[in-house]
């Protein structure tokens, strides 16, 4: 499936896509995200797409303005509920920059994209597991990243299956914990952002030990 992804991510380049604003969201490539959509103009959005090639751009929005960096995502599952909602599953494809809007009459927002940048995104889907154990001994990327992990999910009293983590591959695993780690949504645009998978490890690992630290020292988790 990861082979099927990576070919997917690189031969996919839409010139426009349909735009799903979600403040304290982000999609990152090789990794899935869950939505709950229940307003009309989502629900038709979806309608739409689900016709055509199920592409949905991923975006943050600050007062109405979008941020210039989002996720192209595939509709990977879908199902409807007896009350009208849809429950979808994106699968991130890579990242894209946002250009200018387009003027539609559909009640969502669609704007012209470009993944000029971005191209390396592809390859995470074919990332490869290492050898390498998940513990907190050695020097390694890995083991720098758990110690953080570790710490944040001791502060917000989260508990983890850390031998299952074992078995992910290292860009995967910062891509997932980069999405769903509680951080403002500023911090998780800095990690889309990230011009390369090491480069949001390191980012990550600096925010993980901030929070961890902020978490204890306040008795609370940050104010989103």
């Amino acid at each position: 499936m990861s082979a099927h992804y990576k070919s997917l991510a690189r031969r996919t380049n839409p010139e426009t896509v349909a735009l799903f604003p979600l403040n304290g969201t982000v999609l990152l490539p090789g990794c899935d995200l869950p939505l709950n959509i229940f307003e009309p103009r989502y629900l038709n959005m979806i309608d739409d797409a689900l016709k055509g090639e199920r592409l949905i751009g991923m975006v943050q929005s600050e007062e109405g303005r979008l941020k210039q960096i989002g996720g192209l995502g595939r509709i990977s599952q879908f199902s409807e509920t007896e009350d009208g909602r849809y429950l979808v599953v994106l699968k991130g494809l890579k990242r894209f920059c946002l250009g200018e809007e387009l003027k539609t009459t559909s009640p969502y927002r669609q704007a012209h994209i470009d993944f000029t940048g971005f191209e390396a995104d592809a390859d995470t889907h074919n990332a490869k597991q290492t050898s390498e154990a998940l513990s907190e001994s050695g020097r390694s990327d890995r083991a720098a990243l758990t110690v953080a992990m570790k710490s944040l999910a001791k502060a917000i009293n989260v508990q983890v299956d850390w031998d299952t983590l074992k078995e992910i591959p290292l860009p995967l695993l910062v891509n997932q914990a980069a999405m769903i780690s509680p951080f403002q949504a500023e911090d998780k645009q800095s990690l889309l952002e990230a011009a390369t998978v090491d480069d949001r490890r390191r980012l990550l690992i600096g925010l993980m030990h901030l929070y961890a630290s902020q978490i204890t020292d306040d008795g609370d988790q940050p104010t989103q």
